[in-house]
């Protein structure tokens, strides 16, 4: 949980200008191999009142979690051996109702996504803001003395039905007490017609409707009209009379004034003493406001990720205008790369390496290959004939220069930013040969990194049936059986064939990212050759 810089990703902010309401007790279990990360967090949370258990690694963490018990646990996803999804797993397999917390940077949104899936709490982002960081540990207390709550409230239940023969509503009255004490909760029973026979404080709060507007109402009163919310909920009751299980969803339900309100409800049986389900019970939570947040954080994301897209191509595009080329270059090699991803993606042997990051980091920063162009001389790059030793050495050059540079930013910029370390291979290497005779450090096979054999085969396809000065374009079977003859030279063998399988694809690509107008002014690419 370590910025690029060496600091703490955890923003610390003096805790006594926080909102008191953000101060609680409870226990904590923080996890994360950083030591300065771990001490940051404890110290934060002990200053706001909850007592701090700590691990620096997962296998630790387990075994503090059996022992300490803590009410919460905050993990970062990255850690040697024993991972923050695993520690996920250990929990929930040892106590569900303990809420885990995963911290994760941008990059990897995708596994806090699947960790939500998997059962956590909720995931933080890097760096982690104290505020959100402490409203995020309250609510999950919250939800933790909702999930202990709702057990202690089943078993009491349980063993008062079975003890006593009296009345439903006899059995809602001696209860009311101790519901009514729930204020930030509702709890709400109904019968198999959807009317509601129970109605707590908390369901008043959140709702604006008194338990004399609901009790004999039907629940459906609380759907907003045109919303599949009913049907969830039709759906939500199915589940529990089928399996007598507790289900969990977000649903939309409507307030008295008409405010629209994401409700977390909790669905489960009541059963009575001869173990029949006579009643429906409901525990929510309003979470219109943690909704809301993550949609617009979502949001923002995606954004940030148009713009990192735009100003990358854009990058590339005032280094590809230098020698001539156009965008069209630059979006048929994207395109040319997708292809060739895809099709990748369904053979064994890549499918490990074919993550959708890995996919979308190549696409992304394919039209990079060539941006070590910008230190060439313009003597070089705008030579009117094909080059000489002197200035094809020079012009080599080129995938060094860019490399370096792109090595430099993803240092930079850390882990985080997988694309720039994608960028960098592709750079330093798109002009190796598979046979060991390329440039500029004569990798051979396997050496050369994926990225940069993929690219190779999409430049060079785009340099065959593009025209230069120096030549016409070839037709695209003229440009297959090039790339065909040199299999096991130039190019990776299995990738040829991947090729061969989706040549087609290429083909359309060509045409329909091709402006002849416009080519016919092109003036030769700077590497003089195909090579």
């Amino acid at each position: 949980m370590e910025a690029a810089n060496g600091e703490s990703s955890v923003n610390v902010v003096d805790p006594g200008g926080l909102d008191r309401d953000y101060l609680t007790t409870g226990s904590v279990l923080v996890v994360d191999d950083d030591a300065a990360a771990l001490c940051v967090l404890e110290d934060l949370l002990s200053m706001s009142g909850f007592r701090v258990f700590t691990a620096s690694e997962g296998d630790q963490a387990v075994r503090v979690f059996s022992d300490k018990h803590p009410d919460l646990v905050i993990t970062d996803i990255w850690m040697p051996q024993l991972d923050g999804l695993e520690l996920l797993k250990r929990v929930r397999q040892r106590d569900d109702a303990v809420p885990v917390i995963l911290v994760t940077g941008h990059g990897d949104l995708d596994n806090a996504l699947l960790a939500l899936r998997r059962g956590a709490y909720d995931f933080l982002l890097k760096p982690i803001n104290t505020e959100i960081l402490l409203n995020a540990v309250r609510k999950a207390m919250e939800h933790r003395r909702l999930k202990r709550f709702e057990r202690e409230y089943r078993r009491l239940l349980e063993d008062q039905v079975a003890a006593r023969t009296e009345e439903l509503a006899t059995t809602n009255e001696l209860l009311k007490g101790i519901l009514d004490s729930s204020t930030g909760v509702s709890i709400v029973l109904t019968d198999f017609d959807h009317r509601v026979v129970f109605w707590n404080t908390g369901a008043e709060k959140i709702y604006g409707y008194s338990d004399t507007e609901m009790v004999g109402s039907t629940i459906l009163k609380l759907m907003p009209e045109n919303s599949a919310a009913a049907q969830t909920y039709d759906e939500l009751r199915n589940m529990v009379m089928s399996r007598s299980c507790t289900v969990q969803r977000n649903i939309e339900q409507q307030a008295k004034d008409g405010r629209t309100l994401t409700i977390s409800l909790a669905v489960s049986p009541m059963v009575d003493a001869s173990g029949k389900i006579s009643g429906i019970l409901g525990l929510g939570q309003d979470v219109t406001t943690e909704v809301h947040l993550n949609k617009e954080l979502i949001k923002s994301l995606r954004q940030i990720h148009k713009i990192q897209n735009a100003s990358i191509f854009a990058l590339a595009k005032l280094v590809e205008s230098r020698d001539g080329e156009t965008a069209f270059h630059l979006k048929r090699l994207q395109a040319y790369c997708r292809v060739l991803c895809e099709k990748l993606a369904g053979r064994p042997r890549f499918r490990a390496q074919m993550s959708d990051q890995f996919m979308e980091d190549l696409v992304q920063c394919s039209v990079l290959h060539d941006i070590g162009k910008v230190a060439i001389p313009d003597w070089v790059l705008f030579t009117p004939h094909k080059f000489g030793h002197d200035e094809r050495e020079i012009m080599k050059e080129h995938a060094i220069t860019g490399g370096l540079a792109l090595e430099e930013a993803a240092g930079e910029a850390g882990e985080d930013a997988s694309y720039l370390f994608v960028g960098r291979d592709v750079a330093y290497y798109h002009h190796e040969h598979w046979d060991g005779t390329g440039y500029p450090k004569g990798l051979k096979g396997k050496e050369i990194p994926l990225a940069a054999r993929i690219v190779a085969i999409a430049d060079v396809y785009d340099a065959l049936t593009t025209e230069r000065r120096y030549k016409n374009a070839f037709s695209h079977d003229e440009a297959v059986r090039v790339i065909l003859r040199e299999k096991g030279r130039k190019f990776d063998p299995e990738l040829v064939d991947a090729f061969l399988e989706v040549e087609s694809e290429f083909c359309r690509v060509r045409d329909d990212l091709s402006n002849s107008e416009a080519f016919m002014e092109i003036r030769e690419s700077a590497s003089g050759s195909i090579a």
